[in-house]
């Protein structure tokens, strides 16, 4: 005995090898361009870190200024130091020493900014205090966030001490206290 063949599944079959030879025919007989694109570069960033080593700006006015790190790290265009020493100058002179926790140096702008920072004035002993201080080179300006100030018989705290060097004022801002000690009669 035969078997009876089912036109229905005879059909579907050979349907099967006619799409079968189009997809073969398709994607490995005719020839197709293939645009090919590259990953994204990842952009390669070198860290160079110095020991015992000193950052220095110097313009057409001498030294501005010179940190001094155990540890000084070299991000980019960004300077990382910690347990800073160092001086502020002015016109070339040494205008205040300098000792502070972190610090950054932004080299596109030759900005400072130091956190955990004292200040002592080279010539007379007065000394700053402050969470935070940002030195704005091209204005010739420090600012000291959460300062204390203690010189010669006056002490005072604000929340930001603005100092421009040039001018040689000092501006204290927000919740100003001023202590004045009055000498013996």
């Amino acid at each position: 005995m035969v078997p009876k063949s089912d036109s229905g599944g005879v059909l579907l079959f050979l349907g099967s090898l006619v799409l079968l030879g189009l997809l073969v025919g398709y994607f490995f007989v005719i020839p197709h361009s293939v645009t090919l694109q590259e990953p994204p570069a990842e952009e390669k960033q070198t860290t160079i870190l110095l020991e015992e080593a000193e950052v220095t700006k110097v313009s057409a006015r001498g030294r501005e200024w010179a940190l001094r790190a155990p540890h000084i790290e070299k991000q980019g265009d960004t300077v990382v130091l910690s347990s800073i020493v160092g001086t502020l100058f002015s016109g070339g002179m040494p205008l205040y020493e300098v000792r502070a926790q972190t610090g950054r140096v932004l080299l596109g702008t030759q900005s400072v900014f130091l956190e955990g920072v004292e200040l002592c004035r080279v010539t007379t002993g007065e000394r700053f205090f402050g969470r935070e201080l940002s030195w704005q080179g091209e204005r010739e300006e420090f600012s000291v966030v959460e300062a204390r100030f203690v010189g010669q018989g006056v002490r005072a705290e604000c929340g930001e001490l603005v100092y421009n060097v040039a001018e040689k004022k000092a501006y204290l801002r927000g919740n100003v206290v001023v202590r004045l000690e009055m000498g013996k009669p």
